[in-house]
């Protein structure tokens, strides 16, 4: 695939097969991901993988955090305090498709409880990777750095015929993130993203999101 048509086919996978990545193809998506650029080359990013049995603990934790109505305390605000109502549009324009597109009911609360459920089990993706950056790097600046690297890695993914599904929501336990991940506790956990092999047959991987025209977003100027 080139570029561009990698960029175009990517979308969130949220069903996998269990097929094994080898570790010269892990390797060769974080080199990837690595070419990045950064503000004078800082490269702020710190990168976990998590697989087998590290992986399995960590979906078991997060599962019965979440069983047990764990409440969310994230190390970092990701939206503004007032959400701009054109965003707030297309995220609830987002929830009604993704819900009719899987034949949930808006009344089925359990449902909806399962969906959401989902999230903290990674999709149940055999590989997990977790982005994280310095706790004493935190500003506007060094997220945005941090954004290119975990874009380049989505498109490295993508491009070796493998999907992922980008999650904030996954940042929702950072105590049991650093419990599982040793030598920690000076990161900000930033983002995790759970990849694999697209299950061939899965009904959810066939929906996809819209996009903006570019007329509203963008323009020249001459």
């Amino acid at each position: 695939m080139d570029t561009i048509e990698t960029i175009y086919n990517r979308k969130s996978i949220r069903e996998y097969a269990n097929d094994e990545v080898s570790d010269e193809t892990l390797l060769r998506i974080v080199e990837a991901a690595a070419r990045a650029p950064s503000s004078k080359n800082s490269q702020p990013w710190r990168l976990f993988l998590l697989r087998g049995r590290a992986l399995e603990a960590l979906r078991s934790d997060y599962l019965n955090g979440f069983d047990q109505g764990k409440k969310p305390s994230f190390e970092y605000v990701y939206n503004p305090e007032r959400v701009p109502e054109s965003y707030k549009a297309r995220a609830i324009a987002l929830g009604r498709a993704i819900f009719a597109h899987k034949g949930i009911r808006r009344d089925d609360t359990e449902k909806r409880r399962q969906h959401d459920r989902e999230n903290f089990s990674f999709f149940g993706a055999p590989y997990l990777f977790i982005l994280a950056m310095e706790k004493n790097g935190y500003a506007f600046g060094t997220f945005f750095d941090c954004g290119l690297f975990f874009q380049n890695l989505m498109i490295a993914i993508a491009a070796e015929g493998l999907g992922s599904c980008p999650q904030f929501s996954a940042m929702s336990y950072p105590d049991i993130l650093h419990s599982h991940i040793p030598a920690s506790s000076d990161l900000t956990f930033i983002a995790a993203l759970p990849f694999g092999k697209p299950f061939a047959e899965s009904s959810v991987n066939k929906f996809t999101t819209e996009r903006e025209p570019i007329e509203k977003f963008f323009r020249i100027v001459d």
